[in-house]
């Protein structure tokens, strides 16, 4: 049980009412709203300790989004720090604020949080992957300074998802935005599981039509203004045209909130179609009192409607829309999770650079801003809840804390546009009773998206409850050697037993790329040397033998970055997992990556492979090449060697029997695809 508290204390700045670029939460744009971004942090609980003991605590100034194991995860594993911290923040309200509502959402505290305000007690949160809101309006102090404190505790816990640190760490600390913000008395709630009080139910799309049904939660403070209250709903294309519109009166009696939905067609909607077009509406909810705009809650919203074919995969707006992408955490070296806009923006490019059509977002629910920029690259998602290893059977707070998640998930998301479906759990030995509970769950909040899970043990009837099914796959990693054809054994099996629809979850290899080999074997998977070779290897054969199975309807790549493993000593350096295609600072991108690239995507791509392995023992060696092109012509030390057409259905090209010369060897690529032409250089050193 966590005894510890995440204490807030909420000192009262002047507020100024800016909308900040990279704001995460979209549906707080139209309101007066702030990010508290400077805060004290002591590496101690401080919650319940007089304020002049504090003097005798070394305190530091940080940065929100912050985490206190940036660094030792990387250093010290497992037994990086786990305990308490305290953040105090100061914040002034003025006079002028008075009669208004004041909110404060946090959108990651890890793992749980307790906040106080001005030594009250306003809110408690168990869950570090998803956010929460608190209402302070009772709680402050207007004109003068409040403080706010919030205690942080990150020691795992048998009660709560995720129970232990087998499959990644548990940072702690306040590590993704904290937004303060006001409304009027009557506004769209923001209480409802931390969602922006909004949700638009696609109930029947087509390219002709969109029948759309909008829940709207309005709530009602204390002091309520008389008057005639409405509710209007208006949709508008991407450059501001209004193509719907309702409106309804509001029945507000007194405190507290009330449902009210709407339903609008939009005909002839231009559908959301992936890449090929993610097309965006936005959904305007107002609050008018009196024929005034009082509050207004805004929502992209993204048409489009989907199923999963048995045989033909995914299919988007009724055409095949193959899946084929990566899985990806939600940390950077020297970072943790407390990453900036600019570093998941970054993150984007980079999965739009390989050319992936999907992400798998593992193993818990990521940064708001996150599922906003996938969706609007078109990029297809799968969101999940952390319930990973070792699953709390017969516990019933773990159940809880598994249903809280799941509920936080999909209200927080449900206006994203790329999630397509919600996973369940991944590699956890989950009751089929409680699976069930899951699944319904889901289904009753989110009638129009499908339910997954990732496991890794042979097909049984607990892998029937669920609409999708995916397993972790390692043949030719872990178990025996070129072992390609179980990928499709296994799905098949998979298929043909329990009649499920089957994606493969997870696959890859680990690559060190301080590690190099003329020639390799498959590695020990928990030794220490993963050479760079074995992974690119591994994964043209692999490729090679799933990307026309059609019937897989989804295949993600583990993963799309290095990250940390605090349980594991493997590769070239401990604590970190090497089986990603961009090492963990996203400074190098492994050869693997371009094998990917020139596959998946349409951009032109041409890549000697092997670059790093610049020490040769060996004068007869290969040159291989990655590329889309319609041809690569190959020279060594500037002599032109040969040129080949690049027929290969896996893109790749090699030429054999290629003889160094004693010392410097230059290697030169210039690819070819109609009349432009591309370039690649490596430089080889025989001795």
């Amino acid at each position: 049980m966590f005894r510890s508290l995440l204490t807030i204390l909420i000192g009262v700045t002047l507020f100024i009412a800016i909308v900040l670029p990279g704001l995460s939460q979209e549906f707080l744009a139209d309101r007066s709203h702030r990010k508290l971004k400077n805060w004290q942090f002591v590496k101690a609980d401080l919650s319940q300790e007089p304020e002049k003991n504090w003097r005798l605590f070394e305190w530091e100034e940080v940065k929100v989004p912050h985490t206190w194991n940036d660094k030792d995860v990387l250093t010290e594993g497992l037994k990086s720090y786990h305990g308490v911290g305290t953040y105090e923040h100061r914040l002034k309200v003025g006079d002028q604020d008075k009669g208004k509502r004041h909110f404060i959402r946090f959108e990651g505290v890890s793992l749980y949080a307790e906040v106080y305000v001005n030594r009250q007690l306003v809110g408690k949160h168990r869950g570090g992957y998803s956010a929460f809101c608190v209402e302070v309006t009772d709680q402050l102090q207007y004109g003068k300074e409040n403080l706010l404190v919030v205690k942080v505790d990150n020691v795992p816990s048998i009660d709560m998802a995720p129970p232990s640190e087998q499959l990644f760490p548990l940072y702690g600390g306040i590590y993704r935005p904290v937004t303060y913000f006001t409304t009027p008395n009557v506004c769209v709630s923001p209480m409802d599981y931390a969602s922006s009080g909004v949700y638009v139910q696609q109930q029947d799309v087509n390219e002709s039509r969109a029948s759309l049904q909008v829940e709207a939660l309005v709530s009602a403070g204390k002091q309520l203004n008389p008057g005639k209250y409405d509710l209007e709903v208006s949709f508008y294309d991407a450059s501001g045209n209004e193509v719907g519109k309702t409106k309804e009166s509001l029945s507000i009696e007194g405190e507290g909130q009330n449902s009210s939905r709407l339903s609008l067609d939009i005909e002839n909607p231009r559908l959301w179609n992936g890449k090929k077009d993610p097309y965006l509406y936005t959904c305007s909810v107002v609050v008018l009192h009196n024929g005034q705009r009082i509050d207004e809650v805004r929502e992209k919203i993204g048409l489009r409607y989907f199923e999963v074919d048995e045989k033909k995969g995914f299919m988007l707006n009724g055409s095949s829309y193959p899946l084929y992408g990566v899985c990806r955490h939600q940390e950077i070296a020297g970072y943790g999770p407390a990453l900036s806009p600019e570093q998941h923006e970054r993150d984007v490019e980079l999965i739009n650079e390989l050319g992936a059509t999907t992400v798998r977002l593992a193993h818990y629910q990521q940064s708001d801003y996150l599922y906003d920029l996938l969706s609007q690259s078109g990029i297809v998602i799968w969101a999940e809840i952390p319930n990973t290893p070792t699953y709390q059977a017969e516990n019933r707070l773990f159940m809880e804390s598994c249903e809280q998640q799941l509920k936080e998930l999909i209200k927080q998301n449900y206006n994203k546009a790329g999630i397509f479906t919600w996973g369940m759990y991944n590699e956890t030995r989950v009751t089929q009773k409680d699976l069930q509970v899951l699944h319904s769950l889901a289904k009753s909040l989110d009638p129009g998206r499908l339910t997954v899970f990732a496991d890794n043990i042979r097909p049984a009837d607990v892998h029937q409850v669920t609409d999708l099914a995916a397993w972790n796959l390692y043949f030719g990693w872990y178990g025996k050697a070129g072992d390609w054809s179980g990928y499709e054994k296994w799905a098949r099996n998979a298929w043909e037993s329990k009649g499920v629809k089957m994606a493969i979850s997870e696959y890859g290899a680990g690559g060190s790329i301080s590690q190099q080999a003329e020639y390799f074997e498959k590695p020990d998977p928990t030794g220490q040397f993963f050479p760079e070779q074995y992974q690119a290897f591994y994964h043209e054969n692999v490729w090679k033998n799933i990307k026309d199975l059609d019937f897989i309807w989804g295949k993600y790549i583990w993963n799309m970055f290095d990250f940390s493993w605090t349980k594991v000593n493997r590769g070239d350096r401990a604590f970190i997992n090497h089986k990603g295609l961009i090492t963990h600072d996203r400074e190098v991108k492994k050869d693997a990556f371009y094998f990917y690239k020139a596959n998946w995507s349409d951009e032109p791509v041409l890549h000697i492979a092997n670059r790093r392995l610049v020490d040769r023992e060996h004068q007869n060696t290969s040159v291989k090449v990655y590329s889309n092109l319609d041809k690569v012509v190959l020279y060594l030390n500037g002599k032109k060697v040969s040129s080949q057409k690049v027929e290969s259905d896996i893109q790749v090209i090699t030429w054999d029997g290629i003889r160094l010369s004693e010392g410097e060897n230059t290697i030169d690529v210039i690819g070819y695809k109609g009349k432009e032409q591309f370039v690649d250089q490596c430089t080889w050193n025989f001795n």
